[in-house]
């Protein structure tokens, strides 16, 4: 988790610097190491900030500047979840403000702070997830799958056909050509074009030659002479 500290109190700024420290040594083994930046105001951090996966602000005495800042974060569509601190015994009415926003109590404790990157870890799990689904539509229904699952796909232009194949061996078949499959899963980087209409999750070739590919399941596409590929 690649975290940015942004700070105007340099006092503050090193006890959280410590805290996180401490954090990734207690929860590596759950969450995975803690990568912390840390910035001492928004003009020095804000040009990086699609870098991060959580955003700490703390400015001192001062949650409207947190505010300002966090919306300057979601004007930039920066990816990272926004923890805004607050001393403890301050109202806050900023919750739902911006959706998704977190909040810290100051002085900022252990037990917390542990929770709250619990918490951000599995958070971040269910984006990653959502980001990795990818709509495909059949004659009569809608299938939101993981484009790891995906082996390969392939387009029968003359019957106006596509084909998904999947790790768990199932099939899913729907109306559409080629230009569909492009639009449907070309703009994904695991997905690489091949003769014969052809997309194969790059994820899943343990084996490619001139005239063969050998996928993470034993299966086998080869070449035809024409320059398609045929399963055997």
């Amino acid at each position: 988790m690649h975290i940015a500290v942004v700070a105007d109190n340099i006092a503050d700024r090193k006890q959280t610097e410590r805290l996180l420290g401490r954090a990734n040594t207690a929860l590596a083994a759950s969450i995975g190491t803690l990568f912390v930046d840390s910035y001492g105001d928004e003009a020095s951090f804000l040009h990086a900030c699609m870098r991060y996966d959580l955003f700490i602000l703390d400015f001192d005495n001062d949650v409207a500047h947190s505010m300002e800042v966090a919306r300057k974060l979601k004007e930039k569509s920066a990816p990272g979840l926004i923890t805004v601190c607050k001393h403890a015994d301050a109202p806050f009415q900023h919750e739902t403000a911006i959706q998704g926003l977190y909040t810290l109590d100051k002085p900022i404790l252990t037990a917390p702070l542990h929770k709250l990157l619990c918490d951000i870890h599995l958070e971040l799990e269910k984006m990653q997830s959502r980001l990795d689904l990818v709509e495909l539509r059949t004659d009569t229904d809608t299938h939101y799958v993981s484009r790891a699952t995906i082996l390969y796909a392939r387009a029968f232009e003359k019957e106006h056909r596509l084909c998904y194949h999947f790790t768990d061996g199932s099939v899913l078949e729907s109306t559409g050509g080629f230009d569909d499959l492009k639009r449907y899963l070309g703009d994904f980087d695991e997905f690489s074009v091949k003769p014969g209409n052809l997309l194969v999750n790059k994820d899943h070739i343990k084996e490619e030659t001139k005239k063969s590919i050998r996928l993470s399941n034993g299966e086998a596409l080869e070449y035809s002479l024409f320059g398609r590929f045929l399963k055997f």
